[in-house]
C-alpha cells in the first residue's frame, strides 16, 4: 500500500480508484469500451478505497490541515454504494472541508443520499461534478437528476464534451438550468481539427471560462505542490495526467503542458479566483459585491499607459453577470471615473478619496444618477487650511481640497520620500491631531475624517444595499488597504507587498 504521512501540506486530494468500466458507452471515451466488473474486481476496488479514506483520515486529525478530497473515476464510481459510505466517512472530519466525486449522475439519487446520510454524511459539504452525454441520456432526464440535487441542497455543477455536433443539446441544457448553476465545456481531443471561430463563440456563449480550455497551460510543478493524486495501486503524483510518480523529494513533471481542468486547476490560475478554495469540483462562487482599488489593482502597477487594459475589461465584465461592481479607491470621485475610462460602466458607485465620499448609482454605470451618497467632512473647525497654504513652499508641496464641505485634503510632495513627507507631518501638527486620519503613499500626503476610510466606505455601502461581511470581496494592493482588507473574508491582494499579502485570504501575483 502507501503512507500518505510525508506529504505536507496538502489541500486538495484526488483519488482514483481501481475500476475502470462505466455503465455508457459514449463514443469519444476510452473507458466506455471496458466490460462490467466482475464482483472481486469491486471488492478489490473497495478495499482500495476504504484504505485510502481511513490513511486519509488519521493524517488529517494528526496534521489539522483543512482540505478537501475529489474522487476521479476513470469510469463510474458513484453507482456503487460504498462511495457513498466512504464520502459520508471522510465528510465526518472537521478537517477536511468539502468531498466529491466526477459523476454522469446516472444513480438512484434518493437511494444514494440514504445511504449518505445513514453513515453519518454532511450534505454541505458534498460538492459532484455532473458531467451530460447526450449519447446517453435525454437532456430533460438529466435536468430532472440536477432538480433534485438543488431540491436536497447538494453544490454540484454541469457540463459536457464540446463535441459540435452535440451543441444544440447543451444549448438547450444550458437554457433549462438554473442561472447560478455552472455549465462547464470540456475541449473535445478527438475532433481532429481546430474548432471555427463560430463553434468557440458557441461554447464560450455557453461557459464563459471555456477559453482556458483552448490555452496552452505550461506544466509547472512547482504551482501545485499542494495537490495529489492517489492511485488505488499506491501510485502517488501531482495530478491525473503527471507521468512521474512522487517518491519522496522528487518534483519533477514530465508533462509539457496541463492539457485538463484536474491539471491547470491546480495552478492558482487568476481566472479561476471565483472558483476558490478548491478549483477541483469546478464550482463557482460569486459574491454579491465586489470592491476594487484602481492603482494597482484594476491598473496594473506596471502598466505605462496607466489605464484598464483590455483584457482586465473583458474579466470585470465578466464579473459583472454575477456581482456587482465598486471602486474602493484613494483616487477623488472625478478623477477616478475618468481613469477607470470605458470599464467605470460596469461599476454601480463605490468610496472615493480613500473614504471621503461615496456614492451609490441608480444603476450600473449611471454616474450622473445618484441615489445615495455619504460624505465624511473634515469639518472647519479642525482644518489650519491657511497655515497648510502658508506652509506648502517651505517644505515642498502642493495643496489639493476636495468637495464643498472639505472632505479631503492632499499634500503633493516633490520630494518622494515616505520618512521626510511623515516628519513634515509631525511639524505641520496632523499626526496628533485625533480629528484626522492621515494616509503616506506615493508621494502624497493624504487628509481625511478620523471617521473616514475605504473599510468606512464599504461599511456605509453594504449597510445601504443589505450585503453581509460574507457576500462582498475586496481587491486591494497596499499597505493603505489593509484595514479593509483585514475586515472581510474574502480579500485579495494583487500585486501586493509582502505585508499587504499576511493578511489577504486569496494573492493573485
Amino acid at each position: 500500500m502507501y503512507n500518505l504521512k510525508p506529504y505536507n501540506r496538502i489541500r486538495q486530494w484526488y483519488y482514483r480508484g481501481s475500476i475502470k468500466s462505466c455503465n455508457y458507452s459514449c463514443s469519444y471515451c476510452p473507458f466506455s469500451k471496458h466490460k462490467k466488473c466482475s464482483v472481486q474486481e469491486l471488492q478489490k476496488d473497495q478495499k482500495s478505497l476504504v484504505y485510502f479514506v481511513s490513511a486519509l483520515l488519521e493524517k488529517t486529525c494528526i496534521d489539522m490541515q483543512k482540505c478537501a478530497v475529489q474522487i476521479v473515476p476513470y469510469g463510474e464510481a458513484l453507482i456503487h454504494k460504498y462511495y457513498w459510505r466512504e464520502l459520508a466517512y471522510l465528510s465526518k472530519s472537521i478537517f477536511i472541508e468539502a468531498i466529491g466525486a466526477q459523476t454522469n449522475l446516472s444513480f438512484n439519487i434518493d437511494e444514494m443520499l440514504n445511504v449518505y446520510i445513514d453513515n453519518g454524511g454532511a450534505i454541505e459539504k458534498l460538492r459532484l461534478w455532473c458531467s451530460f452525454h447526450p449519447q446517453m441520456v435525454t437532456t430533460d432526464v438529466f435536468l430532472s437528476q440536477c432538480k433534485k440535487l438543488s431540491e436536497y441542497g447538494i453544490k454540484y455543477c454541469t457540463g459536457a464534451v464540446g463535441e459540435p455536433s452535440n451543441l444544440s443539446h447543451i444549448q438547450y441544457l444550458r437554457v433549462k438550468l438554473p442561472d447560478n448553476i455552472y455549465l462547464f465545456i470540456n475541449k473535445f481531443d478527438g475532433l481532429k481539427r481546430n474548432y471555427t471561430l463560430d463553434e468557440i463563440k458557441a461554447f464560450t456563449d455557453i461557459d464563459e471560462y471555456f477559453e482556458l480550455e483552448l490555452r496552452h497551460h505550461k506544466a509547472d510543478v512547482s504551482r501545485c505542490t499542494d495537490s495529489l493524486f492517489i492511485e488505488a495501486n499506491g501510485t502517488v503524483k501531482h495530478c491525473n495526467i503527471c507521468t512521474s510518480k512522487i517518491a519522496g523529494s522528487d518534483k519533477i513533471c514530465t508533462r509539457k503542458e496541463c492539457s485538463c481542468y484536474l491539471s491547470y486547476c491546480n495552478q492558482s490560475l487568476p481566472e479561476l479566483l471565483f472558483f476558490n478554495p478548491y478549483p477541483s469540483f469546478r464550482i463557482p462562487h460569486y459574491p454579491k459585491a465586489v470592491f476594487f482599488d484602481i492603482d494597482g489593482t484594476i491598473i496594473n502597477k506596471d502598466n505605462s499607459q496607466d489605464t484598464v487594459t483590455n483584457e482586465t475589461q473583458k474579466w470585470l465584465k465578466r464579473l459583472s453577470r454575477h456581482s456587482k461592481l465598486y471602486f474602493a479607491t484613494s483616487l477623488p470621485y472625478n478623477y477616478a471615473i475618468k481613469k477607470a475610462g470605458k470599464a467605470k460602466e460596469l461599476f454601480s458607485g463605490g468610496v472615493f478619496a480613500h473614504g471621503g465620499i461615496c456614492k451609490i448609482y441608480a444603476d450600473i454605470g449611471q454616474c450622473s444618477k445618484v441615489v445615495h451618497e455619504k460624505i465624511f467632512p473634515l469639518g472647519y473647525e479642525h482644518i489650519k487650511l491657511g497655515f497648510l497654504k502658508e506652509n506648502a513652499s517651505k517644505y515642498g508641496y502642493s495643496v489639493y481640497i476636495y468637495g464643498k464641505d472639505i472632505y479631503k485634503i492632499t499634500l503633493l510632495f516633490s520630494i518622494k520620500d515616505n520618512v521626510y513627507i511623515k516628519s513634515v507631518a509631525y511639524k505641520l501638527g496632523l499626526l496628533d491631531n485625533s480629528n484626522f486620519n492621515i494616509i503616506i503613499e506615493s508621494g502624497c500626503l493624504q487628509i481625511i475624517s478620523a471617521f473616514a476610510g475605504k473599510k468606512e466606505g464599504i461599511v456605509y455601502i453594504c449597510d445601504k444595499m443589505g450585503y453581509k461581511a460574507d457576500e462582498i470581496a475586496v481587491f486591494g494592493n497596499s499597505v493603505s488597504d489593509i484595514p479593509m482588507l483585514s475586515e472581510y473574508p474574502f480579500s485579495v491582494a494583487v500585486n501586493a507587498d509582502e505585508t499587504t499579502k499576511q493578511i489577504a485570504t486569496y494573492t493573485i501575483n
